[in-house]
């Protein structure tokens, strides 16, 4: 009796610490802060976990918040499953109504069509080693380094750039475009030297950048 009485207890305190943690445990998501049930990290819902306020979501959460795969009912009867960043739908799924389904990609929770968005694509490389295009800074606009060997390349001569709008600057070892629209076109074109400074080759390189920003681009001969 005095064994059974143990594990009664025991199993009372389990259900106690794991109500205390389902209670302390969050959701930020106002439409979602009812009652929680799932994984949990500094107090906030975290991992896999169902949350059910006037709406309801199943899936993966980060810092309280739906990040990842999950479903998202809101309480008038459509719903989402798909990928969730931040909160916010972000990525492929699929948006279903009474009367239609919806398909195709997200971004900062708007629809932007059947096929994702690239931030940029490379329309033409000749005698490029390797180029790199990433986001760096807090002006919007394109910044372009040219590099050898890892090193300044000394060896350009008629570099010339053209680009569908803003305006060309020079700042120290950087060419730069600024005041520009998005999408923007740019090629960069220039003769280089060979190793043994015997002969020239021309460097043509072409992009397009489709989403606002500040933009770096390294191209290494």
């Amino acid at each position: 009796m005095k064994f059974k009485l143990i594990i009664l207890l025991s199993l009372f305190i389990s259900c106690n610490i794991v109500y205390t943690q389902q209670k302390e445990c969050k959701v930020a998501v106002p439409a979602l802060s009812g009652t929680y049930s799932g994984g949990c990290r500094n107090g906030l819902a975290h991992g896999k976990g169902t949350a059910q306020g006037t709406d309801f979501y199943e899936g993966q959460f980060s810092k309280g918040v739906p990040s990842g795969n999950g479903l998202y009912r809101w309480k008038d009867g459509p719903y989402y499953e798909g990928e969730w960043v931040n909160g916010l739908r972000e990525g492929k799924g699929k948006m279903v109504y009474s009367d239609s389904t919806i398909t195709g990609y997200w971004k900062n929770d708007k629809y932007i069509g059947k096929d994702p968005v690239v931030p940029y694509k490379i329309t033409r490389s000749m005698n490029v080693t390797r180029a790199t295009i990433i986001k760096s800074g807090a002006i919007e606009g394109v910044r372009i380094l040219l590099l050898q060997a890892g090193s300044d390349n000394l060896d350009i001569e008629h570099f010339s750039l053209a680009y569908s709008s803003g305006s060309e600057y020079r700042s120290g070892r950087m060419y730069g475009i600024q005041n520009v629209l998005f999408p923007l076109d740019v090629k960069v074109k220039y003769m280089l030297w060979n190793k043994l400074r015997t002969g020239q080759f021309e460097v043509i390189f072409e992009f397009t950048i489709f989403e606002p920003g500040a933009w770096e681009i390294t191209l290494n001969n």
